[in-house]
C-alpha cells in the first residue's frame, strides 16, 4: 500500500512500491531482531572459554591475589593507625604531664617574687 492512501475498499487491489523479496528480507530481519532480544544471556563463565588466549582460572587467580594483596595492605594500615593513635594518645599524656609541671613551676616561682617584692 502507498503511504497515505486510504486502504483499498473489497474488490478494489492497492498498488504498492514493495516487492516480494523486499517483503521476505524484512520478516526476516523482523524474526531475527525478535530472536535476539528473547536470547537468554550468556553465562559469564564461558565467555572465552574458546578464546586461546584467555584463560579464566588464571585470570581468577590474579584477581584473588590482587584482592588478597590489597586486604594485606588495608590489615597493615589499620594496624599503623592503631599503633599510631596509641603513640600519639601517649605522647599527649606526656605533653599534659610536662604543661602541668611547667605551669606549677611558674605558679611558684610567680609566688615566691610576688613574696619578695611585698616584703621588699
Amino acid at each position: 500500500m502507498v503511504l497515505g492512501q486510504a486502504p483499498p475498499e473489497d474488490g478494489f487491489y492497492a498498488i504498492t512500491d514493495i516487492k516480494d523479496s523486499d517483503k521476505k528480507k524484512k520478516e526476516q530481519a523482523e524474526t531475527q531482531a525478535a530472536a535476539e532480544e528473547s536470547k537468554e544471556p550468556e553465562n559469564v563463565d564461558d565467555t572465552y572459554k574458546d578464546d586461546d588466549w584467555f584463560d579464566l582460572d588464571k585470570y581468577k587467580q590474579a584477581a584473588q591475589v590482587a584482592y588478597d594483596f590489597s586486604i594485606g595492605k588495608m590489615k597493615e594500615e589499620g594496624d599503623q593507625t592503631r599503633q599510631n593513635i596509641g603513640k600519639t594518645a601517649f605522647e599527649q599524656r606526656e605533653t599534659n604531664k610536662q604543661q602541668q609541671r611547667f605551669s606549677e613551676k611558674d605558679e611558684a616561682r610567680d609566688y615566691m617574687q610576688a613574696n619578695k617584692a611585698y616584703r621588699f
